[in-house]
């Protein structure tokens, strides 16, 4: 009888365990940092590794909308902006730092334009070259005109993606089809 007690004791306790041991655990959060009403940035950021000058001014644009916060930042700070903005869906930012040589004068046709035309594509390479390996800017640049290329190796092929940037309002502002 106490044989048969300790091999259920013994039964019940390598049940429990393995019960214990299966439990569902939820998946950890996406821990996300919230400046205002408006600005949420998750753990991914393109301008993570900006210095923290940099990081400060760019979200200083993004609670107050003013463009001068940029007026520092290189062309190719600019093009990790716009991948930025784009993922966090900030019509308003996105229109500030675009170059539209006055084809969308208000930000609802450039907003209609985007959601016709921009959205997938600029989505897509926001996914694409999330991590990158280089960006830097092409030899066809002028001085008011920089051509900015972000790349990624895939295997033994690289792929890059090209961005012309206008010098507008002392910022570097990305031209957009």
């Amino acid at each position: 009888m106490v044989k048969s007690m300790k091999k259920k004791l013994v039964c019940v306790v390598t049940f429990s365990s393995l019960l214990v041991a299966c439990e569902v655990q939820e998946p950890p959060q996406e821990p996300s940092v919230v400046y205002d009403n408006k600005v949420t940035l998750t753990d991914f950021s393109y301008v993570e590794d900006l210095p923290l000058a940099k990081k400060e001014a760019y979200r200083d644009f993004l609670i107050d909308g003013n463009i001068i916060h940029l007026k520092s930042f290189s062309p190719e700070e600019m093009l990790l902006i716009m991948l930025d903005v784009v993922i966090e869906t900030r019509m308003d930012a996105l229109y500030a730092i675009t170059y539209s040589n006055n084809d969308y004068p208000t930000i609802e046709l450039f907003e209609q334009h985007y959601m016709n035309s921009l959205e997938g594509t600029l989505l897509e390479t926001y996914f694409m070259y999330r991590f990158y390996d280089r960006i830097g800017m092409n030899e066809a640049s002028t001085p008011d005109l920089k051509i900015v290329q972000i790349e990624i190796a895939g295997g033994s092929r690289r792929y890059s993606k090209t961005f012309a940037l206008h010098m507008q309002e002392e910022i570097w502002k990305i031209h957009l089809p």
